[in-house]
């Protein structure tokens, strides 16, 4: 079973294109669960802190496991926790242990790190209509130290999907 992520800051095309390739390709797809989970907080008038990283984690990890449980030969996660290892940098400055050490433990076969070149469209789960390029550059750092092999996804439509389909077809991880 391969495990692919896509990874990237806030409106750069990853919920799509995991979808997208999943569809395509037979694969399970494992959803942003942070997402959701900004969603349902917001609504009740309350705002993420840091003591909402490892609930966020652990509800990926739930989403991750799902998929897990599909039995199909590749799975594409929006998301994992390095994502929250970065948004945890970014907005607190720390990062909570227990996430260091999970991250340690986790294995994943490719990255597909989304470029912020798409639109910023606003919605109850986005607050970084500015600044999205900072913020990938952390993407890419902490992905390249995970040595785990990655992708730049860049373009629009047909464009970044086939950037993306050609990286894991040269991969091994696409017929």
């Amino acid at each position: 079973m391969k495990k692919i992520v896509l990874l990237g800051p806030e409106c750069s095309g990853k919920t799509t294109l995991a979808r997208e390739l999943a569809r395509r390709y037979d694969g399970a797809y494992a959803p942003e669960y942070s997402r959701e989970y900004a969603e349902r907080l917001r609504r009740s008038g309350a705002d993420i802190g840091f003591h909402d990283v490892m609930p966020i984690v652990r509800g990926q990890l739930l989403a991750e496991q799902n998929a897990l449980q599909s039995g199909k030969e590749r799975i594409f996660l929006d998301g994992n926790p390095l994502a929250e290892c970065v948004y945890s940098q970014w907005y607190y400055h720390a990062v909570p242990r227990e996430l260091t050490d999970l991250l340690r433990q986790r294995t994943y076969d490719f990255y597909l790190l989304c470029y912020p070149d798409l639109c910023w469209i606003p919605d109850p789960a986005r607050d970084m209509p500015t600044g999205r390029e900072n913020i990938f550059r952390l993407f890419e750092k902490e992905v390249a130290a995970s040595g785990v092999p990655y992708h730049i996804v860049r373009g629009e439509g047909a464009s970044r999907q086939a950037s993306a389909e050609n990286a894991l077809r040269q991969s091994g991880l696409l017929p």
